[in-house]
């Protein structure tokens, strides 16, 4: 016999395999979290705006074409695990679907609107330590909000009651999210949490050119 969702507050059955109902268990797999909003792109707008202008103020930095390159190098990566499945090797099926996700992603996204929305997110994070509930949802989000910078991953449906055309985003197998959140960290994350670090540093130098500003008004006689 199942238990109660162990979503709290929920008290409502688990289904018959897992520790969740119904609902909760579609919100773990979507978001990483049953407890975890997903981010949009409206809200991680600013982010990347803060990204590109970093991206801007170090123009000749090379650290960039190495991120996209980096990017790329994730491609050949599922390249490369696609094309062992058809030479017959041995392979783990959330790899291989990670795999096919990335390459059908791939040729519509331009290497560095990848990058800009990674290394937004790690921005995001370090400025809003309280969007993400777990290191899971945040890996969720993460890859969710690169899966979607393509419209490659969406179905449309016509609405019978409005007659608009409706968009819904396909879900991947939470074991393939992990996989490219993995790769994605990997190849990007600690540019990611350098940026970040860099913004908290411009801010906190924001703040005391404000307090010394005020502190001099409030020392003229």
């Amino acid at each position: 016999m199942a238990g109660l969702c162990r979503a709290p507050g929920c008290g409502k059955p688990a289904t018959r395999y897992g520790h969740f109902c119904t609902t909760h268990k579609s919100r773990w797999r979507r978001h990483g979290d049953v407890a975890q909003q997903g981010v949009t792109k409206e809200a991680l707008r600013p982010y990347v705006a803060l990204v590109r202008a970093r991206i801007a103020k170090n123009a000749g930095n090379p650290i960039w074409a190495t991120c996209d390159a980096r990017w790329l190098a994730i491609v050949d990566h599922a390249r490369g695990i696609l094309g062992a499945t058809q030479r017959g090797l041995p392979g783990n099926r959330n790899e291989r679907l990670a795999a096919s996700a990335v390459l059908k992603l791939a040729p519509h996204v331009e290497p560095r609107a990848a990058v800009e929305t990674v290394l937004a997110i790690y921005v995001m994070q370090d400025q809003e330590p309280r969007r993400f509930r777990s290191d899971a949802a945040f890996h969720t989000q993460l890859v969710r909000r690169v899966m979607r910078l393509s419209e490659v991953s969406a179905d449309e449906w016509p609405d019978p009651s409005t007659g608009r055309i409706r968009r819904t985003y396909r879900d991947f197998a939470p074991g393939a999210v992990a996989f490219i959140g993995r790769w994605l960290a990997d190849a990007l994350g600690l540019a990611g949490l350098h940026v970040a670090k860099l913004e908290q540093a411009d801010a906190e130098k924001a703040r005391l050119d404000k307090a010394d500003f005020h502190k001099s008004l409030a020392d003229l006689v």
